[in-house]
């Protein structure tokens, strides 16, 4: 880097130091540099200084607070409202559509709960 730098200050231009620089770096390329440098050297300037003003613009001027973000990351996934409620044929409670109804299923249970204990105490009795 300082090679960089004090060939910048001795010659003077952006081209030269780019081309001091390349050598630096690749000796086998410095022909095909030299060649293609010319020709883009007279807007680099202009160019370098329309980056310089996006870069220094695009940095963050503080570090996001732990809360901020965890809002972020958070902040949108609500629970979406459930639509396709309807009322189940058999007890007439609310269900979601095309599921069981829950309080039927309950009452299933009880009853094969109920079947199967009675059995179970038929066959000990027996």
């Amino acid at each position: 880097m300082a090679a960089f730098s004090s060939a910048l200050l001795r010659s003077g231009s952006l081209l030269d130091a780019s081309r001091h620089a390349l050598a630096a770096f690749n000796p086998l390329r410095t022909a095909s540099v030299n060649i293609a440098l010319p020709a883009a050297a007279i807007s680099i300037p202009s160019l370098l200084s329309d980056i310089w003003e996006g870069i220094l613009k695009a940095v963050p001027k503080k570090k996001t607070s732990h809360m901020k973000r965890r809002h972020r990351l958070l902040a949108g996934k609500a629970m979406k409202d459930v639509k396709s409620v309807v009322r189940c044929p058999g007890c007439g409670k609310p269900k979601k559509a095309h599921t069981l109804c829950p309080y039927c299923v309950a009452e299933i249970k009880q009853a094969w709960n109920d079947d199967k204990r009675a059995s179970q105490t038929d066959l000990k009795e027996a």
